[in-house]
């Protein structure tokens, strides 16, 4: 007996048991959230050196586009490197070169100057806690305030504060019982490194070959889904690249800037502990509204343990620099590469840093970006369509009134 198939009823089928598929295998996930998760970052731990070298290659892609055209520009014996392929592996080998060259800038001159300045806040902090203590104590005795009670402070210093200095005095006595973790932590280290040195590897690749790739991507895309979706999707991602790459790029460029032109101001109104701060303020000035904020706060505490005088002063170059880069510098270097209001910034800001830390706050914002983007136009989208129609039945009763004032002539 010949089966009959319907196509209509296969098509529903093979549905039905996609369906009931997934549906168990969500289930699966859900269901065992523990084993879920130690599978999860198995997998991401197995495909990390791939996840790192992607971002490489695309934090890179900007300098070595750069250096492809300086390169394309050069005469060798009156000739100009024509090869894509020669003037793409100098263009790596030179990007390469830059970000390491950097990288051990930093460590030979930052890094050293960072370690001195933590380590004489540590040596001095008992005694300016001390010192803190005795005018809190001072004043606290000599005052004629009515609503201070000198013996419940007093109280409150003896039970706490005084507890602090011996406290750490002690962090060497604290550090010597917790060697055994110390294997994990250089482990980790360890394969950080070595994970961070494959992804310099694997990005060779990617970047020599990004055109293949991003060809072969796009040959999917195409593949998998209908003309009019694929050319949506295609879009946007090229509307999320642009807006990653300007933002990224622009926001590390501004607080390099920022870093420097705070450490230079430092040094010369002779801030302590000016490195370490300026470190601090770059690195934080990469959050948009709260960064800066977060830097000058967290510098403002560590002047005003040595000179609250200092500490004013800081405070006003911090105020002036957040002003000079809210106002000039951040608007000419990034622009409206984002797109969103100020009230979305601190919202995606916020939201992402609740469900991501501090890696949620910097994506925060340019994530939202993209999304606003996509939901901006599909609403354009729409709002044409329908103000198509609209003209288009204007037209059409324009026409009917037209016949109509014929027939009666």
């Amino acid at each position: 007996m010949k089966i009959q198939w319907n196509k209509r009823y296969t098509t529903i089928s093979i549905y039905t048991i996609l369906v009931i598929f997934g549906s168990i295998l969500f289930y699966k996930f859900i269901g065992n959230w523990n084993e879920t998760t130690i599978f999860l970052k198995n997998t991401l731990s197995t495909l990390s050196p791939f996840i790192i070298g992607f971002l490489i290659a695309y934090f890179i892609n900007p300098l070595v586009v750069w250096f492809e055209k300086i390169i394309g520009k050069i005469r060798l014996r009156k000739r100009k490197i024509k090869s894509l392929k020669t003037k793409r592996g100098l263009a790596i080998l030179f990007s390469y070169i830059t970000v390491l060259g950097f990288i051990i800038v930093i460590l030979a001159f930052i890094i050293p100057e960072l370690v001195t300045s933590l380590g004489d806040i540590i040596t001095k902090l008992p005694d300016l806690i001390d010192d803190l203590i005795d005018e809190i104590t001072a004043f606290v005795n000599n005052s004629s305030i009515d609503f201070i009670d000198p013996e419940a402070i007093n109280n409150f210093i003896d039970n706490n504060l005084k507890n602090i200095p011996g406290a750490l005095n002690n962090v060497y006595d604290v550090f010597s019982n917790i060697v055994p973790s110390l294997y994990v932590l250089t482990k980790n280290f360890t394969f950080g490194i070595l994970n961070i040195l494959l992804g310099f590897i694997i990005a060779i690749y990617l970047l020599a070959s990004k055109e293949k790739s991003i060809a072969s991507f796009n040959k999917g895309i195409i593949a998998l889904f209908r003309e009019k979706t694929s050319n949506s999707l295609i879009a946007i991602l090229k509307d999320s690249h642009q807006i990653f790459s300007k933002f990224f790029v622009g926001k590390l460029i501004d607080s390099l800037i920022i870093g420097i032109l705070c450490f230079i101001i430092t040094m010369i109104v002779n801030i302590p502990n000016a490195l370490l701060i300026s470190v601090f303020v770059g690195v934080t000035n990469m959050i948009p509204y709260f960064g800066p904020f977060i830097g000058g706060f967290a510098g403002i505490i560590l002047v005003l343990l040595i000179s609250p005088i200092q500490a004013l002063w800081f405070a006003l170059i911090i105020l002036a620099l957040q002003q000079f880069d809210g106002n000039i510098l951040g608007p000419k270097i990034l622009g409206d590469s984002t797109g969103l209001s100020p009230f979305w910034v601190i919202f995606s800001i916020l939201v992402g840093g609740k469900l991501f830390g501090l890696i949620g706050m910097f994506l925060g914002v340019p994530f939202f970006a993209v999304i606003k983007n996509i939901i901006d136009k599909q609403i354009n989208k729409k709002y044409e369509m329908k103000m198509n129609k609209k003209q288009q039945e204007v037209i059409d009763d324009d026409d009917i009134q037209n016949e109509k004032n014929e027939e009666v002539e």
